[in-house]
């Protein structure tokens, strides 16, 4: 019986520990050339864990739809001045934070097959924001047949 229980609590610990290392994985700070960044914000940790580490970072993206839920699984794409790409990721959440160098930029997000293109310029100092949403796909079907 003893031995019965130390199993089930030693599956239980390792089951939790494994959860511990994916929610770690979601935020975790990569590089791609000179430019540091993360992704993540799903779900109420996750998201309290980009809120602390924003302040590393001196550029943010968000992604939503229009009626206000986030989305994530959005490919980006930055590129310099120049055309360079400096960073194509595909956002693991909501929020995309990187440390960009000061310049102009132009950040391309695809969600469902929908691209939107936004140009900014990092200043010198402080930290910038750029938002991108997009209208949900309708689907057809019986389950969204409103008509009956």
């Amino acid at each position: 019986m003893r031995s019965q229980i130390f199993r089930l609590t030693a599956l239980a610990l390792i089951a939790a520990l494994a959860g511990l290392q994916a929610h770690a994985a979601d935020e975790q700070v990569m590089t791609s050339g000179q430019v540091k960044f993360v992704s993540g914000g799903v779900g109420e940790d996750s998201n309290a864990r980009m809120q602390a580490l924003s302040k590393e970072f001196n550029f943010r993206l968000l992604f939503a739809a229009k009626d206000g839920h986030y989305l994530a699984d959005v490919a980006v794409t930055i590129t310099d001045a120049r055309g360079a790409k400096i960073l194509e990721t595909v956002a693991q959440g909501p929020w995309l934070l990187a440390t960009l160098a000061p310049g102009k930029y132009v950040i391309t997000a695809t969600y469902a097959g929908t691209t939107v293109t936004r140009a900014t310029t990092m200043p010198r100092s402080g930290r910038r924001e750029v938002f991108f949403r997009w209208e949900e796909p309708q689907y057809s079907g019986a389950a969204n047949d409103k008509s009956r």
